[in-house]
């Protein structure tokens, strides 16, 4: 039977703590990501191999946009490490929810019926927010280190004028819409495009899905660009009030 819900389900707990699947994907994810990392870190000064070559390409063509967008090469290997990590940890999990297992293929029984083990962490509102407001966090972090903490606070709150005054406010909401603009965003596009897989699989089986996971492998890459270039933006804008003294 064909089930589709908005939120992830329970499949089994640690200490009276309950794991969803999406939690446990999201640490796997990580896992595979940290894992690679370590293995980048100490194999890339001698290692001639695909998978360090690839890994150094991306890096270096992530840093070069990084640079065309802040022009400032200081501030573009401060931010580059947030950029990465956004980007690897996205589109790792958006990948991975298109091989068997992330569509349903291994379940776990529980008194209500199966539920599946894997399911794609960005298809769940509760990952999407997380990283939505480490984002957040991160352009203000930046905002801070290049305006100082006096004129920081002078972006949201300042009574030289009230025009200055109903600016300020409008700042601070657009500051917080960023968290919903983030995450819905993510969230909409992964979610629906893990219920049209299910969809065509569930009623045309084998070859008619291919052209929808193409598509979903292309979808899941973009969204990801997005939110790191996203963020990247955000925090090139509110560094240059800086240079604007």
């Amino acid at each position: 039977m064909l089930n589709i819900g908005l939120h992830p389900e329970y499949i089994f707990s640690i200490f009276g703590l309950a794991i969803t699947n999406t939690f446990f994907t999201s640490v796997l994810v990580t896992t595979m990501l940290g894992v690679l990392g370590i293995f980048f870190y100490y194999k890339k000064r001698n290692n001639k191999g695909v998978v360090i070559n690839a890994l150094r390409i991306m890096v270096f063509e992530l840093l070069k946009i990084t640079d065309a967008v802040t022009q400032d090469r200081k501030l573009s290997k401060k931010i580059l490490p947030l950029i990465s990590t956004f980007f690897l940890f996205i589109v790792s999990a958006n990948l991975l929810g298109l091989i068997p297992g992330f569509l349903g293929s291994f379940f776990i029984s529980v008194p209500g019926g199966k539920i599946s083990i894997l399911r794609s962490p960005n298809s769940d509102l509760t990952t999407t927010l997380a990283l939505a407001l480490f984002s957040v966090l991160a352009i203000q972090f930046f905002s801070v280190s290049a305006l100082g903490a006096k004129r920081y606070v002078r972006r949201f709150i300042n009574f030289k004028s009230p025009i200055t005054f109903i600016l300020g406010f409008f700042e601070m909401i657009s500051e917080s819409v960023k968290v919903l603009s983030f995450s819905f965003r993510l969230f909409g596009n992964v979610f629906a495009g893990e219920v049209l897989l299910l969809i065509v699989a569930f009623l045309i089986p084998y070859i008619i899905p291919l052209p929808f996971m193409i598509l979903e492998v292309f979808v899941g890459a973009i969204q990801a660009f997005i939110f790191a270039m996203l963020t990247l933006t955000f925090i090139k804008t509110s560094t240059m009030r800086h240079m604007k003294g």
